[in-house]
C-alpha cells in the first residue's frame, strides 16, 4: 500500500455555521473574512498558523522529580536547618 504525505493546515478551522454566527454577532455578512479550505472547513482570511510552543529550559514537573526529598527530621530542624544533630 502506498503511503501519502499530506501537509497539515495549522490554522484554526471553523464550520460555516460557527463562522456565520460569529460574523453575524459582529454585524458583518456571514461569509466576510473567511475562506474555505475543505468541506465545511473555513479559516479566517489572511490568518497564519501559530507555531508550536518551544520548550523552555525550566520545567516545574522535571524540577519536582529531580528535587531531593528533604524533610525535617524533627521540629527543631524545621526551624533551624543548620542545627547540629548531636
Amino acid at each position: 500500500m502506498a503511503s501519502i504525505s499530506v501537509p497539515v493546515d495549522g490554522r484554526v478551522q471553523f464550520s460555516f455555521a460557527d463562522a456565520a454566527v460569529a460574523n453575524a454577532s459582529l454585524g458583518r455578512m456571514p461569509w466576510d473574512g473567511i475562506e474555505q479550505v475543505g468541506p465545511d472547513r473555513y479559516v479566517m482570511r489572511g490568518s497564519w498558523p501559530t507555531p508550536a510552543p518551544t520548550p523552555t529550559r525550566f520545567s516545574s514537573s522535571m524540577a519536582a522529580q529531580q528535587a531531593p526529598d528533604e524533610r525535617p527530621k524533627s521540629a527543631a530542624s524545621a526551624l533551624w536547618p543548620n542545627l547540629p544533630s548531636g
